[in-house]
Order: structure tokens, then sequence, then C-alpha cells
């Protein structure tokens, strides 16, 4: 952050010490360890920790390493975003906040009823865990590296939000016949209007539309996408989707009252 805007982790000497072993994109990585390791940690569990756990032991890791951020020195300066940040500029960066406890979207599907001769799986965006979140920022640098920096964590009382930076694109339009064209090129095939796949190496990329792209000199950027690695019944429907020869329509409904697939 520059030198004339307040630090808002202030840490303390051992804290600052911590953080000084990781740089941003490394921090996700960590955080993810972290998670992944508390959620093994009991004896006969299995399967994720539930969306609370996940909270209490982010914010408890960030805590260790002197990433509590300063709400009072963030939160005046946002400005509204899409569905899932809220924002602000400094320097060349842009900072993304999570916004009102939901840790952006993850792809999965679910089950409608239809009739009988119809396919009752449908594409759909939930609401993500920080688990899923970290997922999406570790595979977002992994289609472009350095994209993504985990700055800390917002403590909200009962809830939290998550802090990451971007360095700042200009925005230079792309159309959807780019965007395919560009996707095609990395040997991806098109599975929803904007969402894509590669078998190769079970690669998800969800929510490409024209706002989550930008050109940068020769190539795109997709800084806000969500990338994941589909497995059970939702990589099934997208083998039988591509298959089939057909495309899917994205359904944005993000209620958490139903069970994703988790396969």
């Amino acid at each position: 952050m520059s030198a004339d805007v307040p630090d808002p982790r202030q840490p303390s000497t051992r804290e600052a010490i911590a953080h000084s072993r990781a740089d941003g994109a490394d921090l996700i990585l960590a955080a993810l360890d972290h998670l992944g390791g508390v959620s093994t940690a009991g004896v006969g569990t299995s399967g994720p920790p539930s969306l609370a756990r996940q909270k209490e032991n982010l914010r408890e890791w960030a805590r260790g390493l002197g990433l509590l951020l300063d709400s009072s020195l963030i939160v005046p300066r946002l400005e509204r975003g899409g569905q899932e940040h809220d924002w602000f500029r400094e320097g060349e960066r842009v900072f993304k906040v999570t916004r009102d406890g939901i840790f952006g979207l993850s792809p999965g599907i679910d089950l409608a009823l239809v009739s009988s001769d119809m396919d009752a799986r449908r594409f759909q965006l939930w609401e993500a865990s920080p688990i899923e979140y970290l997922e999406r920022l570790l595979l977002q640098n992994e289609l472009v590296p350095g994209l993504n920096r985990l700055e800390g964590v917002i403590d909200q009382g009962d809830d939290l939000a998550i802090v990451t930076s971007q360095p700042r694109f200009d925005i230079v339009p792309v159309t959807l016949a780019e965007i395919d064209a560009w996707f095609a090129s990395l040997g991806f095939e098109k599975v929803t209007p904007c969402g894509y796949y590669r078998a190769e190496d079970n690669l998800g990329v969800f929510d490409a539309h024209a706002k989550n792209l930008v050109r940068f000199e020769d190539t795109l950027i997709p800084f806000d996408v969500i990338p994941c690695r589909p497995d059970g019944g939702f990589l099934q429907f997208i083998a039988d989707t591509l298959a089939a020869g057909h495309t899917v329509s994205a359904v944005r409904t993000v209620s958490t009252s139903k069970t994703k697939d988790e396969g």
C-alpha cells in the first residue's frame, strides 16, 4: 500500500516477520493449506468443515499472521461492485472485498422438477465457501500468474470478508466471439453461454462474459471469472452436455437452501 495511506494491518513485529515469509499470491496457498489441514485434523471427519468453522479457522489464521485488517480504513473507501465484491483503487492496484458474508460464487448443478423425458440437471452458480473462494483465486493465478494477492481478512463480528488485490487494467472491451476464440485457442470447449471446459486438465471456467475479461496487448485477461475443477455429478453433467453437442443456460440463483452436488 502507498506510504501516505495507513496500513490497515498494523501487525506486531512477530506478525510482520511471519507475513514477510510469503507474498500475497503465496498467502492464498498458505490459507488453503491451513483450512485444509484443520479440516482433516479431526478423527473420523469427512468432507470440508462447515461454513461457520471455515470462517472461524480463517479468522484465527489471519490473526496469527497479522492479516486482520482495520475495517475503518477500508469500508469508507469502498465502491459498489458487481454481484460478488465491493472495491477500491490504490495506485496501480484494485482491492476487492467480498460482500455480505458471501465468498463469491461457485458453479455446480441443481435438480429441477421436469417431465420424465427431460434432463432434470440444471447448471447453477451457488454461494461459495471460503475454501471454494480461495481455490478459485489459486486457479485464476494459474490462468494468469500473479493475478491475485490475498491482502487479509476483515473481522465483522459474526462474519468476515476476504480482501484481495489485482493489478489495475485499462478496460478494453472484448466481444463474445473474441472470448470464444481465445478459450478455443487454449483447448477449451464451450459448455454454457459464458462457460468453458478443458478436459486435458479438468479445468472449467465460468462467468466468462465481456465484463469479466479485458484485452491486454495481444491476449485476454480473465480477471473476474470463476474457474473450478469439476468432479462427481457436475463433471458428468459437463461430459454429457459436450458429448451431446449442447450448451446449457446458466441459472444465477444463489440460494443456499439447496444442497450443491459435491459428487
